[in-house]
């Protein structure tokens, strides 16, 4: 099957598609979601993360449908593993005095990937063969990766506990989550190594 590329036309068919779906994920939630599923040791088949983001289906969608999701996976993967990944939601900052903070887009992306990516996350921290810095690095990374998927009100009280605005802290966070998306791939393949429960690429789980 020739993929074609993920385009502007794809993304409004998907858009369409999952709003008209009770129980989907939204066309950003998926974008994380796959994210996590690329970065994962143990990809999921087609089918297994199709019916996570449209559950119900039983993976039975218009060809249409299909291509346009293929061709947003085949986006994500060549960005993670060849081209360098960026971060495909914005922090909306707006105001005279940067005091309107719209942050959806950062939610919904944060909330797919935290879904995509906490099984093998908690399966890996269990490990006893990973060092304190590789099992600092993976939480570290886990958390800023996944931070605009907590509750509006703690972060909230993580900026006040910083005694900052939220705006500030939410501007920090945004900056290292594009720096850790860059890199979270190749941390995870070398934890799932190092775990020993993952040890090569034909293999699954021990």
């Amino acid at each position: 099957m020739q993929i074609p590329e993920f385009s502007a036309q794809h993304g409004q068919q998907l858009s369409s598609y999952l709003a008209g779906h009770d129980g989907a994920m939204t066309l950003v939630q998926s974008k994380g979601y796959l994210f996590a599923v690329i970065c994962s040791p143990e990809p999921l088949d087609v089918h297994e993360w199709l019916e996570q983001i449209v559950p119900n289906t039983n993976g039975q969608l218009e060809e249409q449908v299909l291509f346009a999701f293929m061709a947003l996976y085949h986006q994500i993967s060549e960005q993670v593993y060849e081209t360098g990944f960026k971060l495909p939601v914005s922090l909306q900052v707006s105001g005279e005095d940067d005091s309107y903070l719209d942050l959806h887009e950062c939610q919904q992306w944060c909330q797919g990937f935290v879904q995509g990516a906490q099984s093998y996350i908690d399966k890996l921290l269990q490990a006893d063969t990973l060092t304190s810095d590789l099992i600092e690095a993976l939480q570290t990374a886990y958390a800023s990766l996944g931070f605009f998927a907590l509750e509006p009100q703690l972060i909230t009280t993580i900026a006040e506990q910083n005694q900052l605005s939220e705006v500030q802290l939410s501007q920090q966070q945004f900056a290292v989550m594009g720096d850790f998306a860059l890199g979270f791939a190749e941390l995870i393949e070398i934890i799932a190594v190092q775990s020993g429960l993952y040890t090569d690429e034909e293999e699954s789980w021990s």
